[in-house]
């Protein structure tokens, strides 16, 4: 089965959902483009809600030969020196109108990309062609002479009743029974991330039918892949730049990504050597960790990740081969068991601290003294005294 986000891509403009207002500003940009003091569009707004595609959809509903490049593939000033200036003032081969879109700009980095935001800004002004460029967030202030050079149109955040309704209506198109609640449920949790959606949808719907059952394992799922998912990148990774990333995307508690580590490290690392070196990393992020919540500077957040990713990525001397099931740590049940296990101690020792004028650490002390007289049969008497319950007679009798 095709993907719904391939078979359901807006063919024209009206078929993108919810962003009718920013979709009618990129379309008077392309059609008046001779007229524009400005020679870009940046479209700015959150991940999946209708960017790329919304661009899409127009260079087809215009007739536009369409160019696109993704900024990892402009990763210095050279490189778009030498493509763009060729790709902007090149005529289409058929002598249609072009127009170029470079997704994901705000991937351009300060330091490893130095150079290429004054670059990109000096091509677009000598652009003969509409560019149009995405980003997800365009706030940084490197960015600040970009966003000068380009007429700024905003996608908002698509409120879940229109994903909901987006959703609804493939199912209809695809024959696919569904719950509306199951529908609700899975607009809402992708907060705003129609693309998200509709990967979503097309998991649910295996069998023609939407539940909330299924929605709600979907989402559990979910979950646990993800963490899974970026533990295989950091242990199996040959190289640092692969690991690196691997933690941006996830939906999990940087905390709980410590904990995931820590119970998987000594599966995936067999060597001493790498086992050590990685527990280095991993001890020195939460180090860091222990800064930002002690004295709250965020700044460090960027070095836990640079040390649990390409870090603990590069301790291993090289890669396990074997196939490595990632397992949440069981850390958290075991005290639980421990605490219930010393709960009756605890509640005995406070009732004894109570009757004997003593603190609860001195009167912890003297449990075993207790367990002995019970264990004889003769606690009667300290039982009623200390008004002790059954279960914590039984407790002292073992």
């Amino acid at each position: 089965m095709t993907l719904f986000t391939i078979k359901y891509a807006p063919k024209n403009s009206d078929q993108v959902f919810g962003q009718q207002k920013a979709v009618s500003e990129l379309k008077d940009f392309i059609v008046n483009y001779k007229n524009k003091k400005l020679k870009a569009a940046l479209l700015n707004g959150p991940i999946g809600n209708g960017k790329t595609s919304s661009v899409y959809a127009l260079a087809n509903e215009l007739n536009y030969d369409l160019l696109e490049i993704n900024s990892s593939d402009l990763r210095n000033a050279e490189n778009i020196k030498s493509f763009l200036n060729s790709a902007l003032g090149q005529q289409s081969l058929f002598f249609r109108p072009k127009m170029i879109l470079i997704d994901e700009v705000d991937n351009v980095s300060g330091v490893k990309d130095r150079g290429c935001i004054p670059a990109l800004v000096k091509a677009i002004e000598n652009s003969h062609f509409p560019v149009v460029l995405t980003s997800n967030d365009i706030e940084d202030s490197k960015f600040k002479a970009l966003k000068k050079s380009c007429q700024v149109i905003d996608y908002h955040k698509l409120q879940y009743r229109t994903i909901s309704h987006a959703l609804q209506w493939i199912c209809e198109q695809e024959n696919i029974t569904f719950e509306e609640k199951a529908v609700n449920s899975l607009a809402r949790q992708v907060d705003g991330d129609l693309r998200a959606a509709l990967l979503d949808l097309h998991s649910c719907a295996a069998n023609n039918n939407v539940s909330f059952e299924n929605v709600t394992l979907l989402s559990d799922r979910k979950r646990r892949d993800t963490i899974c998912n970026a533990l295989s990148i950091i242990f199996k990774s040959s190289s640092v730049e692969n690991a690196l990333p691997a933690l941006e995307n996830i939906d999990t508690d940087i905390r709980e990504v410590f904990f995931w580590m820590d119970n998987n490290l000594p599966y995936e690392y067999t060597s001493p050597k790498s086992l050590a070196k990685a527990y280095e990393h991993l001890s020195r992020a939460d180090v860091f960790n222990g800064r930002i919540m002690k004295r709250q500077h965020w700044r460090f957040l960027v070095y836990i990740n640079n040390l649990l990713t390409a870090g603990i990525s590069s301790a291993k001397e090289e890669k396990n081969p074997s196939f490595i099931s990632y397992k949440p740590t069981m850390r958290f049940l075991k005290i639980w068991q421990s605490k219930m296990k010393n709960a009756k101690k605890k509640d005995i020792a406070i009732k004894l601290a109570a009757r004997t004028h003593t603190s609860t650490k001195v009167a912890t002390e003297q449990i075993p003294y207790l367990q002995t007289i019970f264990r004889n049969k003769r606690g009667e008497g300290i039982a009623e005294e200390l008004k002790l319950n059954e279960e914590e007679v039984e407790w002292l009798k073992k």
